[in-house]
C-alpha cells in the first residue's frame, strides 16, 4: 500500500523568475549540498523533529526529470531512493512532483506532492503508522523549504 506525502510553500517570485530557475541544472535548486552521481544527485534529507538524530538525516539518491510546462504551471518528476544499497530496504523510495504554480501576480506556489511505500512489507506498514509517515513528512516538508530558500536568494542575486 502506497502512502501519499504533500507539502507546499508560497514564493515571493514572479512565476516567469522562479519558473526560469526551476527548469535550469537542478545543481542550482536542489537542497545544498547535491552532489552529481552519475544521472542522479545525492542530496542529505532531513526529518527534523519527526526522529531521534541518528534517524533525521539521511542520504538519498535523487533523480530529477525534465521540465514541463503547462499554461501557468511548471513541473518536475523527481523520485528519491536510499543513497546506500544497504539502506534500500528500510528506506522508501518516493515518487513525486515537483510543481510551481502561478498565483496569478501575487507570487508563486511550490510544491511537492508523491507516494512511496513503506518498506520492509507488513512490518514496513505498521512502522510506518507508528513512525515512518512523520518522517516522510519531515523530510518532504524540509526537502520543499529548503528547495524555496534557494530559488529566493537566486532572484535577489539577479
Amino acid at each position: 500500500m502506497r502512502s501519499i506525502v504533500y507539502y507546499y510553500t508560497h514564493l515571493q517570485l514572479p512565476f516567469a523568475d522562479a519558473a526560469a530557475l526551476l527548469s535550469a541544472d537542478p545543481a542550482a535548486w536542489l537542497p545544498a549540498p547535491a552532489e552529481p552521481a552519475g544521472a542522479d544527485w545525492i542530496v542529505t534529507l532531513h526529518a527534523d523533529g519527526a526522529a531521534p538524530q541518528p534517524l533525521a538525516a539521511h542520504q538519498a539518491r535523487v533523480h530529477v526529470g525534465p521540465a514541463t510546462m503547462a499554461e501557468s504551471t511548471l513541473r518536475r518528476d523527481i523520485a528519491w531512493r536510499s543513497g546506500s544499497a544497504n539502506a534500500d530496504r528500510l528506506v522508501p523510495m518516493l515518487e513525486a512532483d515537483v510543481e510551481l504554480a502561478s498565483l496569478n501576480g501575487c507570487g508563486c506556489q511550490l510544491s511537492l506532492m508523491g507516494s512511496y511505500r513503506p518498506p520492509l512489507s507488513v512490518v514496513g506498514a505498521a512502522g510506518d503508522r507508528l513512525l515512518g509517515h512523520r518522517i516522510a513528512e519531515a523530510c518532504v516538508r524540509r526537502f520543499v523549504l529548503e528547495l524555496a530558500q534557494r530559488l529566493e536568494p537566486a532572484m535577489l542575486h539577479a
